[in-house]
């Protein structure tokens, strides 16, 4: 390779991958191409262009972590995503596109049902769902599915990174930003380029609002994430704020304008790029999955399994949390419209997910009588959100649909 390259100016990425006969990549792939052209010539960013300053005479060795290097341990013990992990590897299609959380636990997945994902996102929905489904409690069914979609992402994100651990899986875990291109139409790009900057963005912002609203005395950062979204106002000004943040970074927008350009063709600067006047109107987190080792097991099973898991956890965290009775026929209800696979029995498969609790608890949680908890008054203080589980980005928002590409 070395004897091939030699000093010069390169419009853009695509050029230079041209000259290096390299492949086009995107997000962490790319940052890992960049990084390792390093060991073989020296360059320098000009706005987009890239100019090779200087070519080594021979590749620099890759720099190996020591053994003790624990910066990115992944913890072996797979017993709680163990059926998670299978079934990636027994269900998924290789389809290397983006898909946001939501897109990945409905069609992908096909873990649960997108409309009822959803409509917690949307007032007007939630009485019609709850009706629908003979649901009485509304509040009930916003906060099992906020929980049961968080359960589901920790579970997902714990799989990911266990297999990746294990060089089973290549995957991205990235954000895709919308912009306004024009009046009608909207733009996108996908990158991870910035995720921890927006992580720290959000992390002020969060913290900025709770001392202006005194949110909570215990919680802070990205932990507050879930009262914010309980409120429509403050969901509104975070998103505003952190928006903001990212619009007003010089550094920022030209990372997300240089990965416009590698990633459209037709990109102008004058025209397409991302400004003060074709501003960011919101930016989703999500995983795009490029290859995987894969396995046979049974897809159907293993769903069953996962459902009853996130079951267990989230009645569990809700009898601590919830701060009024619950009618089982409620939680069964829910249960039944959200997830894809379900089954109403209490058998040994649920008792067995009990861990090391006792199985009274497990009869507890899915036993015969028609209230969950205690109708008397004898049912317990009430527990604070402060005191509920740490959650990192408890909310998965609805990807947008219907944006266009640029031309």
């Amino acid at each position: 390779m070395i004897e091939t390259i030699t000093v010069g100016r390169f419009k853009n990425y695509r050029k230079i991958c041209e000259y290096l006969h390299e492949p086009i990549k995107t997000g962490k792939s790319k940052q890992l191409q960049l990084k390792d052209w390093k060991r073989y010539f020296e360059y320098e960013r000009d706005g987009n262009a890239f100019v090779i300053t200087k070519v080594y005479d021979a590749p620099k060795e890759k720099v190996r972590k020591a053994i003790n290097d624990t910066s990115n341990y992944t913890s072996n013990n797979t017993k709680n995503i163990q059926s998670m992990i299978a079934y990636l590897q027994a269900k998924f299609d290789l389809d290397d596109n983006w898909y946001s959380f939501t897109d990945w636990y409905c069609e992908k997945l096909e873990l649960m049902h997108k409309g009822i994902c959803n409509a917690v996102y949307h007032p007007d929905e939630i009485d019609a769902v709850c009706e629908e489904y003979n649901i009485s409690d509304s509040k009930l069914f916003c906060e099992y599915v906020s929980a049961a979609k968080s359960e589901l992402k920790n579970m997902f994100l714990k799989a990911l990174a266990y297999l990746d651990k294990k060089k089973k899986i290549t995957y991205h875990d990235q954000y895709k930003f919308t912009y306004q291109l024009g009046k009608r139409t909207k733009g996108n790009v996908i990158t991870d380029s910035l995720n921890e900057q927006i992580e720290e963005n959000e992390t002020t912002v969060c913290n900025d609002m709770n001392e202006d609203y005194k949110l909570s005395k215990k919680m802070k950062g990205r932990q507050l994430l879930k009262i914010i979204y309980s409120k429509e106002k403050l969901t509104k000004e975070f998103k505003e704020l952190s928006l903001g943040m990212l619009q007003d970074d010089d550094y920022a927008i030209n990372v997300l304008n240089c990965e416009l350009s590698d990633q459209h063709p037709t990109f102008h600067p004058d025209y397409c790029s991302i400004c003060k006047e074709r501003p960011l109107i919101s930016y989703y987190r999500g995983i795009s999955i490029t290859d995987m080792e894969l396995e046979e097991s049974d897809p159907e099973c293993l769903a069953l399994d996962i459902t009853n898991r996130i079951r267990t956890k989230v009645r569990k965290s809700l009898m601590r949390s919830y701060r009024k009775p619950m009618k089982r026929a409620d939680l069964q209800a829910i249960e039944k419209a959200l997830f894809q696979q379900y089954y109403d029995k209490i058998d040994e498969d649920i008792i067995l997910l009990a861990d090391n609790d006792d199985v009274s608890d497990i009869e507890a949680l899915f036993g015969e009588s028609d209230n969950f908890t205690d109708n008397s008054d004898n049912w317990g203080n009430p527990v604070s959100m402060e005191h509920d589980f740490t959650i990192e980005e408890i909310v998965d928002m609805p990807t947008e649909g219907g944006y266009q590409n640029l031309p």
